[in-house]
């Protein structure tokens, strides 16, 4: 009886131990799974962190050099002023100083909306009807498309509310995503573009999700992650600038802009605006 007894307890402990150590591995796999998921959100938020170290940088830089240039430029803009205003009116080569007074005056827009890109005037924030966007990004492009033996459709939801946004800044994304779709299609192909209206799952609030899809070449995996950074690009004559500042317009509209893509098969940018957000409260506050 004792050695049944024995036996019977070392069976017992046996059995225990398998089960505890069961339960402990587990917890390991539970612990070293949750380790990944932290350990992956904590990689994103880096790259996310330098990808905005990057922008804000190149942000600086554009408000130093209009800085340094609108200076010299307001005095040249004042000199032909004052030698315009000594010149009589049929002096024959005024037309000549009018049109530099023209362009030094385009100039200096342009270096105005580059100073404010960064941080776009309340004012030019307005209503805006993003199928009308589309459309017109569409029809601007047509041509283009037609010499590449690219076939465009539109499936645009009639449903979408208007957006409160930067319209030449939104046309601007529109417009650059849609002509990376096109590179992507030396041969020709397919571009879809597509809206529609989704909730967005807090209470009475909708999204306008747009996706812009080819049949082109793809993004291999390598690219990416990399795909929204400033200067990074494998176009031979590229920048590296289009989709990071079409990136940080969305996101500056409180926005988001997904990827999706397969090497061979082709790629379908995804652009959601929440239809109200923390923008258009504080225009309509």
């Amino acid at each position: 009886m004792q050695a049944l007894a024995n036996l019977a307890a070392v069976a017992i402990v046996e059995i225990y131990q398998r089960e505890r150590t069961t339960t402990l591995e587990r917890d390991l796999a539970r612990v070293r799974l949750l380790h990944k998921q932290a350990q992956s959100q904590l990689d994103t938020a880096q790259a996310q962190l330098l990808q905005s170290a990057k922008l804000a940088a190149v942000g600086e830089l554009a408000a130093s050099v209009a800085h340094e240039i609108n200076n010299p430029l307001y005095a040249a803009r004042n000199s032909l002023y004052l030698l315009e205003q000594d010149l009589p009116m049929d002096f024959a080569p005024r037309q000549f100083l009018e049109i530099a007074q023209g362009e030094l005056g385009r100039i200096s827009r342009i270096i105005t909306r580059m100073r404010d890109f960064y941080r776009p005037a309340r004012a030019e924030l307005v209503e805006t009807d993003v199928n009308g966007l589309l459309h017109d990004t569409a029809d601007f492009v047509r041509t283009y498309l037609r010499h590449g033996n690219i076939h465009l459709s539109t499936q645009l939801d009639s449903n979408i509310p208007p957006l409160i946004a930067h319209v030449d800044q939104l046309r601007q994304v529109f417009l650059n995503i849609v002509l990376n779709a096109c590179d992507a299609m030396p041969s020709g192909g397919e571009l879809r573009i597509i809206t529609e209206c989704m909730p967005t799952g807090e209470q009475d609030e909708q999204a306008i999700v747009i996706h812009v899809a080819d049949t082109g070449m793809g993004i291999a995996d390598e690219h990416m992650e990399h795909l929204f950074e400033p200067f990074y690009t494998t176009k031979p004559n590229g920048t590296g600038l289009g989709l990071a500042i079409s990136a940080h317009i969305v996101t500056q509209h409180a926005g988001e802009i997904r990827v999706q893509s397969e090497v061979g098969v082709g790629t379908t940018f995804t652009i959601t605006f929440p239809v109200v957000s923390s923008v258009t409260q504080e225009i309509i506050s």
